[in-house]
């Protein structure tokens, strides 16, 4: 009989946890989700943007749409994770010389970064470096190949 009675009130205050638990509030804009005492927001729940690569024409900084668009959509991530930092990695084929390929590499780093920066990412989250030649996605030749290697990575720290 205790047993049976310690049973059904433990049943009981699991039910009315849970029932506590199932409260939920969202605004009208849908921007805050409530879960009780506790506040999130839904822009923070989305996902890291599937691409975190840009890459560049030959001998070029400059980024072009699709460079663009996906770099919009990783401030916009950036921006709502604001404490997360981030390295870009700049990178070029091997055609031109080290110090040239290194100089170019940093180029499209800081294009990145200027980027970002100009769409509300904070500079201190952003580091930039140049690897130049030395870490080709591609190792062949011809433009298929080198095309692969003109790029900068966005590397989450």
């Amino acid at each position: 009989m205790k047993l049976n009675k310690l049973l059904f009130v433990g049943l009981a205050a699991f039910a009315l946890m849970a029932s506590g638990c199932a409260k939920h509030e969202v605004t009208t804009d849908g921007a805050t989700t409530k879960h009780g005492a506790a506040t999130h927001s839904v822009k923070s729940m989305a996902s890291k943007p599937a691409s975190s690569s840009v890459y560049f024409a030959f001998d070029s900084a400059n980024l072009d749409a699709a460079g663009s668009a996906t770099l919009d959509g990783y401030a916009a991530w950036l921006n709502d994770h604001g404490a997360v930092s981030v390295t870009i990695e700049g990178n070029c084929d091997q055609r031109g010389s080290r110090e040239y390929n290194l100089a170019l590499g940093q180029q499209r780093a800081d294009s990145v970064k200027a980027y970002l920066v100009a769409r509300g990412v904070s500079a201190s989250h952003i580091d930039t470096v140049s690897y130049g030649e030395e870490r080709a996605a591609c190792s062949g030749t011809g433009e298929a190949c080198w095309a692969q290697n003109r790029h900068a990575d966005i590397v989450s720290r």
